[in-house]
């Protein structure tokens, strides 16, 4: 923590809305082992206990409550682990009481694509902060409603700005494959979720109309300045957890260690990415679900250059990205009390 920040002096109170959901669960745990913050209200649709769903929880430090008492309860700062038709009704109403939001769900994540289209809702007037870490870098516009990437946005974004903001890939004839664990869709009951659907199988879904791709775009085009239309897929994996995203692309060089180089440059100072050539383990899924970490796998074959991004869907794709947005409003690395995970 800087030294002068206004924010040493006492710890912040934060709240959960969703704190059930799975990434709502993975948020309430990262909050309690944060040293900056005091946890002390979830809320759900109904009252609950987490020691139900939290085995290791000590169920008298936080207060669990029905999402009507919300506004009776207002914390510092609010996460909302909720569906974007609720975080579109309840995140004005916080602000309102002068509080801080962030927002894990895709209410306020898209500024020039049209949200009904992508969403089925039509776009807030309220402006948030678009918190890709690590290149949105401090928040200092005051703003007080921050949203929280998605998570193939996530993933994508992060192994593609590095390139094209180095002018290293073309931006034509790009194609993104990603696959996502079940826990993508969320803890409510569905029949496509159903074991017996899921196992064996990889089902593509929502193939070119998912509405992580307009996110990717802007994403992509806010912190690189370049524009690209890709060819967008997204798979069902037979997994709880985890993203990998393989992006295939023309390269303007034939020289690998600038691809190498171009990820230095952007992540040397950022520790929650892990990047290399021909090294299985960022290949395999096993070894990033359950940390913060991105990582990022490439290899060149003439001028095609292939890379894979992996993350945790619910951690980077969700609760731990949300922890780097509150460290930004604390003024603290980014990485401060998640380096450790995992």
């Amino acid at each position: 923590m800087h030294k002068n920040s206004p924010h040493s002096l006492h710890k912040k109170t934060v709240s959960v809305v969703g704190a059930r959901g799975y990434s709502g669960l993975e948020l309430v745990r990262l909050l309690l082992k944060h040293p900056q913050v005091t946890l002390t209200h979830c809320f759900a649709t109904k009252e609950f206990q987490l020691s139900d769903d939290m085995f290791d929880f000590p169920g008298h430090l936080v207060k669990c409550l029905a999402e009507d008492k919300l506004e009776a309860n207002l914390t510092d700062i609010v996460f909302l682990a909720t569906p974007a038709e609720v975080s579109l009704e309840l995140a004005p109403k916080i602000l309102k009481a002068g509080k801080t939001v962030i927002d894990l769900s895709g209410a306020f994540r898209l500024k020039k694509h049209n949200t009904e289209d992508w969403y089925g809702f039509s776009k807030s007037p309220l402006m948030a902060d678009y918190g890709l870490s690590p290149f949105c870098g401090p928040l200092n516009n005051g703003n007080k409603l921050i949203s929280n990437p998605g998570c193939y946005a996530t993933a994508v974004s992060l192994a593609l700005i590095p390139l094209l903001k180095h002018d290293l890939i073309a931006t034509e004839g790009l194609v993104i494959d990603a696959k996502s664990g079940t826990t993508g869709a969320g803890r409510k009951a569905s029949e496509a979720q159903l074991f017996a659907e899921v196992d064996g199988e990889c089902l593509p879904y929502r193939i070119g109309r998912h509405q992580h791709l307009p996110e990717i775009q802007e994403a992509v085009e806010q912190f690189s300045g370049a524009a690209i239309d890709p060819h967008f897929v997204t798979h069902l994996l037979p997994v709880k957890r985890g993203i990998t995203a393989g992006i295939y692309a023309k390269s303007k060089t034939t020289n690998i260690d600038a691809v190498t180089k171009a990820y230095a440059q952007e992540f040397g100072a950022y520790p929650l990415v892990r990047f290399g050539l021909n090294n299985p383990k960022l290949l395999q899924l096993k070894h990033v679900v359950g940390t913060p970490y991105t990582h990022i796998h490439y290899n060149m074959v003439g001028d095609k250059l292939y890379v894979f991004a992996q993350i945790d869907n619910l951690l980077k794709g969700a609760a731990s990205q949300a922890v780097e947005n509150l460290n930004r409003l604390l003024d603290l690395a980014p990485h401060h009390s998640l380096q450790g995970e995992g």
